[in-house]
């Protein structure tokens, strides 16, 4: 190496230093005063508007290594936030009627799902969907062909870089659902006083992970609902990126997420039954999670986090939910269950509806569409080509200087610790 070479490198060993000493910092601090002060700076966030591309990129995978998720301020431009939030509430509206009228059809005596799709379904205007795997029940739709004004800003070109840099070259977007939190004053009206209380509270807490790092998998042993789980401890990579669009202001007054910064890192888990943690209760150094509306919220699966359970705000807390997985995780359904509307898990399109999404999404949901043939993303291609072309070089060394290929790769040295020993 020369000159410029060696101090290149330390200084990229410079920076490793104080990146450990910050994590080190943080581990022996105070949980609750190391998170109260990452709530007031907002450390964790970046504005989509005010910063370059490679700035917001880079300080949120920096964020998402460090605490485990971030926040990109004002992905969706203010201007048309308002029109989006109305789209998505109608939406959820429409979700809802359509879910009741699967219920009701499927609920009729002697109703296969072959009739249905066939032109039962359609006839009580009823959207149900034929999914890609052979001999798995039909779905509802995926709730992206309600949201054309939305549909747009998922795929931005900020949130699809911090995926590619987190997860891989080639992103599939394996669910999408809608996620309002009522405020207390609607679920007082609507649930009772004594339920307020019994659910409802600033103090009260739901901590899990998220899926494919959720040990119940939304089903506990049953095989007819259960998705899978990567088993325990887990592996120190990131296998799934949870996005909220949040379609209000959110803060610890209006919903805002409660996280636990680092829990990623952990080795427990709040649903593991030797963690010791109880799972509606606060732990020390949890936040809540603070956004304009407009803003993407992004976590690493891995997080433990709980979605608020007190809204005193005047109104509700609207957000879009997606999971965005690398190619290599399998999102195959392993519920094929008996309730068609609670599985949310890769929700299908048709082929018309997937050609009506954007260019830039399309990639994203290819894999959702059971008529598109689901191929590898052109980056795992180039990745995959200078791969062969490397091993070929190397064939040719061995045809083209077989006296020196011995020695060919004695710089090479892969240490061992002790405990390989």
């Amino acid at each position: 190496m020369n000159l410029s070479e060696l101090q290149s490198s330390v200084e990229r060993l410079q920076q490793k230093l104080n990146k450990a000493r910050d994590l080190l910092a943080e581990a022996t601090s105070d949980p609750t005063t190391v998170s109260a002060e990452l709530e007031r700076t907002r450390a964790f966030a970046f504005d989509a508007s005010a910063l370059t591309h490679k700035e917001t990129v880079s300080g949120c995978v920096d964020s998402l290594e460090r605490y485990g998720f971030c926040v990109i301020d004002h992905v969706i431009p203010p201007d048309v936030v308002d029109a989006i939030r109305e789209e998505v509430i109608l939406a959820q509206a429409t979700s809802s009627r359509n879910s009741k009228g699967i219920v009701d059809l499927f609920a009729q005596e002697g109703v296969t799902a072959e009739e249905l799709l066939n032109g039962k379904a359609a006839e009580n205007n009823v959207e149900l969907r034929r999914v890609r795997r052979l001999g798995h029940p039909p779905k509802p739709p995926n709730e992206i062909i309600w949201m054309p004004q939305f549909a747009p800003h998922m795929a931005n070109p900020v949130i699809t870089a911090v995926a590619r840099r987190v997860l891989d070259d080639h992103l599939r977007i394996s669910q999408l659902h809608l996620r309002f939190i009522r405020t207390d004053k609607t679920f007082i009206e609507k649930e009772g006083g004594d339920q307020f209380k019994r659910m409802r509270g600033v103090h009260k807490r739901e901590w899990h992970t998220d899926w494919p790092h959720d040990l119940s998998a939304y089903g506990g042993n049953d095989p007819k609902v259960n998705v899978g789980c990567i088993r325990r401890p887990f592996p120190d990579v990131p296998m799934c990126l949870v996005m909220i669009f949040y379609l209000t202001d959110t803060d610890k007054n209006s919903g805002g997420t409660w996280i636990v910064p680092g829990s990623h890192k952990d080795r427990r888990n709040p649903r593991g039954p030797d963690s010791d943690i109880i799972v509606s209760a606060p732990i020390p150094g949890n936040m809540q999670v603070s956004a304009p509306a407009g803003s993407v919220f992004i976590q690493d699966s891995r997080c433990w986090h709980s979605t608020a359970r007190h809204n005193p705000s005047r109104r509700a807390r609207v957000g879009v939910v997606t999971r965005w997985c690398p190619w290599w995780l399998s999102v195959d359904d392993f519920a094929p269950g008996e309730n068609y509307n609670l599985n949310e898990v890769c929700r299908p399109l048709t082929h018309e509806e997937y050609l009506a999404l954007p260019p830039n999404l399309r990639p994203l949901m290819r894999h959702l569409c059971p008529d598109e043939q689901d191929t590898l993303q052109q980056p795992v291609l180039d990745r995959a080509e200078a791969a062969r072309l490397r091993a070929k070089a190397g064939f040719l060394k061995e045809l083209d200087d077989p006296d020196n290929l011995l020695a060919a790769n004695a710089h090479i040295r892969v240490p061992l610790n002790e405990t390989q020993l």
